[in-house]
Formats: C-alpha cells, structure tokens, sequence
C-alpha cells in the first residue's frame, strides 16, 4: 500500500497541474481577444473620425466653392450691370447727340430758302447783305454748306464804321478786304443756338481761319466777344444767328 500511494498522489498531483494549465490558457485567450477586439473597436473610431474629418473638410471645401461661385456670380452680376449702365450711357448720350443734330437737319428741310435768302429778307442786315453781294460771297453762302453765320446787325455796323473812320461806299469798295472780314463771320457748320452754347472749351474755326471762342453767362452767351441777340434763323443750308458787334480779323 506504502508504494502505491505516492503514485496515487503523483497522479493527482498531474491532474490537478493540467487543470490549471489549461485554465491559465483560456485566461491569456481571453485577454488576446479582448485587447484585439478593443483595438479594432479603437480603429474603427479612429477611421469613423477620419472620415467624418473628411466629410466636413470636404463639407467646407464644397461651401467655399460654393461662396467662391457666388461671389463670381455676384462680380460677373455687377460687371453686367457696370456694362449695362455704360452700354446705356453710350446708347443716351448717341441719342442727345443724334437728336441735336436731327433738329438742325429738320428746321433746315422745313425752310423756305438759304441763309442769304434769310439774311435779305431781314431789314436789319441790309449792310451786311451789300457787302455779300459786292464781293461774291452771296453765291458761295447759297451752295450746299452747311454754313452757321454770325450776322452782325446794320446799327453794329454803323457802330464798326464809326470807329474805324469809314463809310459804308468805303468798304464795298475794298472787296478783298470786305471779304476777309465777312468770312470771319462764317463757319462751315449748321449749329443751332444749344450747340454754340455748348463749344465753351472749343473755339469755332471761321472760314478767314480765325478764332471765335464761345463764353456763356446765364442766358448770355457771346462769340468772339460779340453778344448773340436772336438765334436759330434756319435756312436749307445753314442757320443764321444775329450779334451786336462786327467781328474784326485777329
């Protein structure tokens, strides 16, 4: 019995030692598992995280786009509309002028004769129509021009005469003379009386080559120092204004 014993026990001894063996292996798997398991759940947070991460960089990319489209639109809507007023400033300003001229060419088409049937149907250029006739420009000024003349009245020129020490005799006389002064009276365009007054920073050019220069004081306007007193006398190839002062050559 004494030698079985010890065997009995050492085979005890093994079951038992195999039991915990066995034991402490389910423990360690255990704890594989779970770690692992936590990691892939830790990854998987990770990846959900990115991904939101990306989902709102790609959110705000798409919003900044979007704001980006807007203001292009909001720019290319402005710019339209800079090209709409200017197309439609451009468009008023062709129809001012248009319509500046279309007048003139209407009281012109509406008139009964030329500028020098205008002026000899006057009785107050009866010295100015004399000084045309004695020097031929009567049939120049009733060509087709257009002709604007700044006709200076009969007591304008008594007043010229006077100060210069002639007569009238004296200066149909000088024909060459008497038409370089009446040529300074005349330029090769039809301008009505709102057209004078606009050439304040553009002097007229006359058919003498001078200078006529344009002021305008309230209702008064001037050229080349004489006052107009009566404007828009339309003939079918010009208009005539009337002025109070001869207008001596430069």
């Amino acid at each position: 019995m004494r030698k079985r014993l010890p065997a009995a026990l050492v085979a005890v001894g093994a079951l038992t030692l195999a039991a915990c063996g066995d034991d402490g292996d389910d423990t360690t798997d255990t704890t594989v598992a779970t770690t692992e398991a936590a990691s892939d759940d830790e990854m998987s947070e990770d990846e959900m995280s990115e991904d939101e991460m990306s989902e709102d960089e790609m959110s705000e990319d798409d919003m900044s786009e979007d704001e980006m489209s807007e203001d292009d639109m909001s720019e290319d809507e402005m710019s339209e509309d800079d090209m709409s007023e200017d197309d439609m400033s451009e468009d008023d300003m062709s129809e001012d002028d248009m319509s500046e001229d279309d007048m003139s060419e209407d009281e012109m088409a509406e008139a009964d004769g030329t500028v020098v049937d205008v002026a000899v149907a006057r009785d107050d250029l009866t010295v100015l129509v004399a000084a045309l006739q004695a020097t031929g420009l009567d049939a120049a000024l009733a060509e087709d021009g257009p002709f604007t003349i700044f006709a200076p009245t009969d007591e304008a020129f008594e007043a010229y005469l006077g100060e210069m020490g002639l007569t009238a005799d004296d200066v149909l006389a000088d024909t060459a003379g008497t038409a370089v002064l009446l040529q300074g009276h005349v330029v090769a365009v039809a301008d009505d009386s709102s057209m004078v007054a606009s050439m304040t920073d553009t002097p007229f050019i006359t058919l003498a080559g001078t200078e006529l220069p344009v002021t305008v004081d309230g209702d008064t306007v001037t050229i080349g120092g004489a006052t107009i007193v009566e404007t828009d006398l339309f003939g079918t190839n010009g208009v005539i204004h009337i002025i109070d002062t001869v207008l001596e050559p430069a």
